[in-house]
């Protein structure tokens, strides 16, 4: 053992002998080998970029999020002498790390905020998914509905209807319209960004106006208003699957107006709802006469 010692292929103890016997015996011994790698803090020695040079200061780093980072530091050397056209985000993230989402995954991380990784540093922006739209028109507004089928009767009915201010209708795809609505903001069928406002309409029920409400607050880029005259068709109608819908904690009064919601009342109390088939194309068809008639 004393020669393993001397060759530094073991560590001998420096106390923990055992004397009962001759010649006395170590309790342990250390095998140098297989003492585990210390890790080190690689990335506060890392030769960053000014761009990156926050990363040397952080506490803790993983490993994966260490080479995250060494990826993005190659690719801001390889590009910085290049006029890099902004591209949606996964685009950039496949040509970065070969994945296009991780990205994504990056941007829920600490690497992600004030003075540290941002799109804007990666010539990126990302895009709300687009909201399915059909000219109608040549208005600067919008109509946008919840339900498919009054999508496709309402696009045929004010394609063939004149004197309406409305250029196009949009499907807001029942619940999914709140993380639509900016793509508003970017382009409606092809007509390039929403010129005016985007009327919305949709079931009288506990989803229909919370969707509505939620879609107003997303972004100011876009302004969302209640195609009242709609709503308003619902009124008198009688109350679908009465007891079936819990309206307590429900939102919309002050987005649909008080008078309104108070004339709806009868079905709330009934807990139930209207759905938007219910009320006829030609109430649409007037709603976009009169609407322009205010325009």
């Amino acid at each position: 053992m004393l020669e393993l010692s001397q060759d530094a292929v073991i560590e001998l103890p420096k106390r923990a002998w055992d004397n009962s016997t001759v010649p006395a015996q170590p309790r342990f011994v250390t095998v140098p080998a297989a003492r585990p790698a210390g890790r080190g803090r690689a990335w506060c020695v890392f030769p960053w970029r000014a761009e990156l040079g926050w990363v040397a200061s952080l506490p803790t780093l993983s490993d994966v999020l260490f080479e995250d980072l060494v990826t993005i530091n190659d690719w801001l050397g390889r590009t910085e002498a290049q006029e890099l056209p902004v591209v949606p985000v996964r685009y950039r993230s496949a040509e970065i790390f070969a994945r296009e989402k991780r990205l994504d995954e990056l941007e829920r991380t600490k690497l992600f905020g004030a003075e540290r990784l941002s799109l804007s540093l990666l010539a990126c922006v990302r895009i709300a998914p687009p909201v399915p739209a059909a000219v109608v028109g040549t208005g600067a507004d919008v109509l946008v509905v919840e339900n498919s089928d009054t999508y496709w009767v309402t696009v045929d009915a004010l394609r063939n209807a004149r004197g309406h201010a409305i250029g196009a209708v949009c499907w807001g795809s029942g619940k999914t319209f709140p993380a639509q609505v900016s793509s508003l903001a970017v382009d409606v069928a092809g007509q390039g960004p929403l010129r005016g406002t985007a009327w919305y309409w949709g079931d009288f029920d506990p989803a229909g106006t919370s969707t509505a409400v939620l879609a107003t607050q997303v972004t100011r880029d876009v302004r969302v208003r209640p195609a009242s005259g709609l709503w308003a068709e619902m009124v008198g109608l009688a109350v679908q699957e009465a007891g079936e819908f819990n309206w307590s904690g429900a939102v919309g009064r002050e987005w649909l107006g008080p008078e309104l919601w108070d004339r709806l009342e009868y079905v709330r109390s009934a807990h139930g709802r209207i759905a938007q088939e219910l009320v006829p194309v030609d109430a649409v068809v007037r709603w976009a006469a009169d609407h322009h008639s205010h325009c």
